[in-house]
């Protein structure tokens, strides 16, 4: 059966709900076990960060910025095959919501069929 819209509906799903339980708990560590070895995390125009020990430092940081922002989707799509699911969102101030940012992410599936992130950069210069 080839891979669908709703197939990679569900893999970000998945995703969202895994990502959300790391940040609950403040685990920068199981967070960081999300992203595939070879990924890179960027805040445009500010860093990068390549590969899963540069990544961990940077999502230690992350992890207890103050989340005041609602995140609305904006598209999912995938690769023919699905090795590759590409998602991007928007953030929004809760209390100004002309303060916005927005994030971008790549998953690749592995050989045991999970999604780790591969590409992640996102733009929250506005939203503090």
């Amino acid at each position: 059966m080839p891979f669908s819209q709703q197939d990679a509906d569900k893999a970000y799903e998945q995703y969202q709900i895994e990502t959300g339980k790391h940040f609950a708990a403040k685990d920068a560590k199981g967070l960081t076990s999300m992203y595939h070895p070879d990924s890179v995390l960027i805040s445009q125009g500010e860093w990068a960060a390549y590969g899963l020990e540069e990544i961990l430092k940077r999502n230690k940081e992350i992890i207890n910025m103050p989340f005041n922002f609602n995140v609305k989707p904006e598209v999912t799509t995938f690769s023919n095959n699905g090795e590759f699911i590409y998602h991007k969102s928007f953030f929004y101030h809760k209390q100004d919501p002309k303060k916005s940012g927005w994030y971008s992410i790549i998953l690749k599936r592995g050989d045991d069929g999970k999604y780790l992130v591969y590409h992640d950069i996102f733009n929250m210069k506005d939203l503090f």
